[in-house]
């Protein structure tokens, strides 16, 4: 699942044009990434007088809603690396 700045209509139009297939969440005003404390707060952080973009942050979190790790970047052009994201999966929420 990812959170977007983007408006669901900006969304469904991406979505098509890129053949994404996860799911998007819009928070067009921000305030889903404010209330969540992820707002970039670097270089690039959106449109000028525009919501400011989220950090890109990776969570995991166990059928009972329970955060077990939490991955964010410092770069709003990177994510989470997938062989690290593999590992904690396989370490925080192993399948056996």
């Amino acid at each position: 699942m990812t959170l977007s700045t983007d408006t669901p209509a900006k969304i469904r139009e991406q979505r098509a044009k890129h053949g994404l297939q996860g799911i998007m969440l819009a928070d067009p005003d921000g305030s889903v990434t404010k209330s969540l404390g992820i707002q970039n707060q670097g270089v690039h952080t959106g449109i000028p007088g525009g919501p400011k973009l989220p950090i890109p942050t990776t969570v995991l979190a166990d059928a009972d809603h329970t955060v077990r790790w939490i991955d964010q970047s410092k770069d709003y052009q990177r994510r989470s690396d997938p062989k690290r994201v593999r590992q904690a999966l396989d370490q925080h929420l192993p399948t056996n």
